[in-house]
């Protein structure tokens, strides 16, 4: 079996997540068209979903200064605990970050001026109620600004699997595909219309996008990022005897273009949206 179908990603190793970049790639162009949109006056109280390893989180906390506060949520543990490191070790005062679920959020009513989410929306269990805490804890005309990568994410590489799926017979599992990039990549109309929904207004929606460079389908397969967040999903798509077999075709058809074109490139198309409660 090949190297990357074998590895596993593990979320609890605390020297893996001690290594990764305070400012990822991946995050780094949502973040910036992020921090365009946020208004950082005095006293604001702010709250980040979805922190990760604190990205924009403690920009932001150095942006507002001792007169403002940000708050910042996450499911994953190991993650939340290099927060902390960070904030302690930086000697951060206006920061917290919370263990938890953007579903549930530990506030009191009208508590936010500012809620913010850097590519963490598309993660949450249920949109609609994440939106509804969300107008919940905003105070009357607060900020909400996120990101989110789109429907048509790393197209290039679902159109050469769904072809690969569709030569071997493997039809069910090109639904299935379908499924999990709307799963996780709702259309735009209906995350505006569950924003409006939930009681937000003045809906504004920037989009942009960006994209990931490869030399070959090896080094695609490889990237560290693609390995444990993408590659997982993708392998539970595919029934365990075809495993193996449809990965060799992918190679085959990636490293066809990657001949042709120089390179294999992936797209990532992505979305600032900006709302008022």
């Amino acid at each position: 079996m090949k190297d990357y179908l074998a590895y596993e990603f593990d979320e609890g190793n605390k020297e893996l997540i001690s290594i990764q970049d305070e400012l990822p790639y991946w995050s780094a162009p949502f973040g910036i068209e992020l921090l365009k949109s946020i208004k950082p006056g005095r006293g604001i109280k702010a709250l980040d979903i979805g922190s990760g390893f604190g990205f924009p989180m403690i920009e932001i906390a150095n942006r507002l200064g001792n007169s403002g506060r940000i708050y910042g949520i996450d499911p994953w543990k190991p993650a939340v605990e290099r927060i902390k490191y960070k904030i302690e070790k930086l000697g951060i005062t206006n920061a917290e970050i919370i263990n938890g679920y953007a579903e549930e959020l530990p506030f009191e009513e009208g508590f936010f001026n500012l809620i913010v989410s850097n590519n963490g929306i598309n993660n949450v269990l249920d949109m609609a109620k994440v939106f509804g805490e969300c107008r919940r804890v905003s105070a009357k005309g607060a900020q909400f600004v996120f990101t989110l990568n789109l429907q048509d994410t790393m197209i290039e590489f679902y159109e050469v699997l769904r072809k690969v799926l569709e030569e071997m017979g493997l039809n069910e599992e090109v639904e299935k595909m379908r499924e999990h990039i709307y799963k996780k990549r709702r259309p735009v109309e209906e995350i505006e219309e569950a924003l409006i929904s939930a009681e937000f207004k003045q809906v504004k929606i920037r989009m942009s996008s960006f994209e990931y460079r490869f030399a070959d389908a090896g080094a695609l397969f490889n990237y560290p990022m693609i390995k444990w967040w993408f590659l997982p999903a993708w392998k539970e798509l595919i029934p365990g005897e075809y495993l193996e077999p449809v990965f060799e075709k992918l190679e085959e058809g990636l490293n066809r273009t990657a001949l042709k074109q120089g390179e294999i490139k992936l797209t990532i198309p992505f979305a600032t949206f900006e709302a008022v409660k």
